[in-house]
């Protein structure tokens, strides 16, 4: 009996011991499976970032510009200096925006990516207000006072901006703020924004009329009373204190 049971206890230990073996082996297939899967997985990732950074794979196709009016969309486009086959997602969109706005007639420039191949430039150009003379033509000059284009007359009813020599920015913002706060129908009856002597700005009008606006202080104030009292007979419009404005 005693035999007998000591065989089945052996025969239970090498059971186990089988057992556990075959476990074993199977935690090491698993484990060579998971390495090889990772391998593979770190292969696949390597080659993908080969082919979108450093081959034409996902590279620029073409280049799309909107917005423009005047301005030769082609140029923008050479300009924008972008090469064909650059890896689409190494094309820096700062320094093409940079670049398309060192055009002067380029107000500002959005730029965007579009997969797999498409870089898209939407530029918006500077708008025209007035005009000063210069040398063999005009410049034209924008909302902001920024002189961006010459060319050899203006249109027929665009102002003129006159300023003195060496005038300082801060003055040529101010008769460019008294302009733009006149509506659009005083605006039409503007001949000439100059600044006179004392660095006032005065508006120089359709039938010989003259506005003498000052300093650019209360400017909408100014641009509010300034319609009525051009309703009244005479050739001398004083808003400079626009609480208590004067015809002459």
């Amino acid at each position: 009996m005693r035999e007998s049971g000591r065989a089945r206890s052996s025969g239970g230990r090498t059971s186990s011991r089988t057992r556990g073996g075959r476990d074993g082996e199977e935690s090491a297939g698993r484990g060579r499976i998971a390495r090889w899967i990772v391998l593979v997985a770190l292969a696949l990732i390597t080659t993908a970032a080969v082919l979108v950074f450093f081959t034409p794979v996902l590279g620029v196709r073409s280049v799309q510009v909107s917005g423009t009016e005047v301005l030769d969309a082609g140029r923008v486009s050479r300009v924008a200096s972008i090469e064909e086959g650059t890896p689409i997602v190494r094309v820096d969109r700062a320094a093409v925006r940079e670049r398309v706005t060192g055009i002067s007639r380029v107000e500002s420039a959005d730029v965007r990516l579009v997969w797999p191949s498409t870089v898209r430039i939407r530029v918006v150009e500077r708008e025209p207000v007035l005009f000063e003379r210069v040398s063999g033509g005009v410049r034209l000059v924008d909302d902001d006072g920024v002189g961006f284009a010459e060319v050899p007359e203006p249109s027929r009813r665009m102002p003129e901006l006159r300023l003195p020599e060496d005038v300082g920015e801060q003055r040529t913002e101010e008769a460019i703020t008294a302009f733009t706060s006149l509506d659009e129908k005083v605006r039409e009856q503007v001949r000439v924004v100059e600044l006179d002597g004392s660095g006032g700005v005065r508006l120089l009008l359709t039938r010989g009329r003259t506005v003498e606006w000052g300093s650019a202080a209360d400017s909408e104030l100014k641009a509010a009373v300034l319609p009525a009292l051009l309703t009244r007979q005479g050739r001398v419009y004083d808003v400079t204190a626009p609480e208590l404005p004067t015809v002459s």
